[in-house]
């Protein structure tokens, strides 16, 4: 069953740096200083003076951060001039996320909560560590939480359809996507994980629509592409799925799993050496992909390279040593070259590991 895509790299709280630090900047100004009343603040001998100003340090030094270690002294300085800042948390928690020092980002979360348990960015962003952590029922109450305080919140919405999906409760899954569409019909990613949720059910008409659908809103949404180009391979449209894994490449170079999967797609329209020459993009992202490794070995026995098929199958074995289709195509390769006794050895080991 595939699943929803909804990995780090298109989380809205990446490190705040990479979207230009000004924003944090301004929002911790306006954060510490509103609670502070006006004239006190054009009060230079007042005591708030001496805080803002040293906030306003904070900020300097938390625009000169090159690191997310930095990043993380300047908001401890920042929580310590407004310990009740509850947004100063969950930036908090944001980068530890993305540090993957996850017990602590839920610890920073859990505090901003502590502060207003009405903050929706709080609890959104809890459900998303939680889902990290394989903790998706757990994710799906903090997602409830976040749209019980903010039912307009669509990101919180997909969340919570991820969740299910991950938990296999698809039509669940979709409804909550259908809701997140509902809120904002221009959430791309949303109608793309609405259609893995449909691909999942054979509903694939109605998945590549979704698809097709999101990439409209966002041609830039390359996991949209690559969905797509699944679903067309599922239906045996190899030349189109080619197609669109190339679109998904186009936007994401690294994008290894679109690589791989072109492979697939051209290795079924017998163009090998194009197969070989995409499954080492694969490899060259991802040297521990023993998949693309596999793929890889299959394309060279098909071109009657025997030799190179079964060293691409011993680094898939070596990677994963219950590969049984790798230990297969090992023995077809090494049966090719009259080497039965190897073969058969090799067919054995497959059949102990899936008879």
């Amino acid at each position: 069953m595939t699943k929803a895509i909804y990995d780090k790299a298109s989380r809205s709280h990446t490190l705040i740096k990479a979207l230009g630090i000004t924003l944090l900047a301004f929002f911790l100004l306006v954060s510490i200083t509103g609670a502070i009343p006006l004239a006190d603040i054009l009060n230079s001998g007042s005591n708030n003076v001496s805080n803002l100003n040293k906030s306003n340090e904070t900020i300097k030094a938390y625009d000169k951060a090159n690191n997310s270690d930095e990043a993380l002294k300047e908001l401890d300085k920042a929580i310590e001039i407004n310990p009740q800042d509850s947004n100063a948390w969950i930036y908090k928690g944001n980068v530890l996320s993305n540090l993957n020092k996850f017990d602590e980002a839920i610890t920073a979360y859990d505090k901003a909560i502590e502060i207003d348990p009405q903050n929706s960015d709080a609890w959104y962003n809890k459900g998303k560590v939680l889902f990290d952590l394989n903790k998706s029922d757990e994710a799906v109450r903090a997602y409830d939480k976040a749209i019980e305080a903010n039912p307009h919140y669509s990101e919180a919405w997909e969340g919570k359809g991820v969740a299910f999906d991950s938990l296999n409760k698809t039509e669940e899954a979709i409804n909550a996507y259908n809701k997140a569409i509902e809120v904002n019909p221009r959430n791309s990613n949303a109608w793309k994980n609405k259609g893995i949720a449909l691909d999942n059910l054979n509903k694939s008409d109605e998945a590549l629509k979704a698809y097709d659908k999101a990439i409209g809103i966002d041609p830039q949404n390359s996991k949209a592409w690559y969905s797509k180009g699944l679903a067309l391979a599922k239906f045996g449209r190899s030349d189109e799925a080619v197609k669109e894994f190339d679109k998904a490449i186009e936007i994401d170079p690294y994008y290894s799993g679109a690589w791989y999967n072109k492979g697939i797609a051209l290795y079924k329209l017998n163009k090998s050496d194009e197969a070989v020459n995409a499954f080492d993009k694969a490899i060259e992202i991802n040297p521990q992909d023993s998949k693309a490794l596999n793929g890889k070995g299959y394309a060279l026995y098909k071109l009657n390279k025997s030799d190179e098929a079964i060293k691409a199958f011993d680094k898939a074995i070596e990677i994963n040593p219950q590969d049984s289709k790798a230990l297969n195509g090992k023995g077809y390769a090494l049966y090719k070259l009259n080497k039965s006794d190897e073969a058969i050895k090799a067919f054995d080991k497959a059949i102990e590991i899936n008879p």
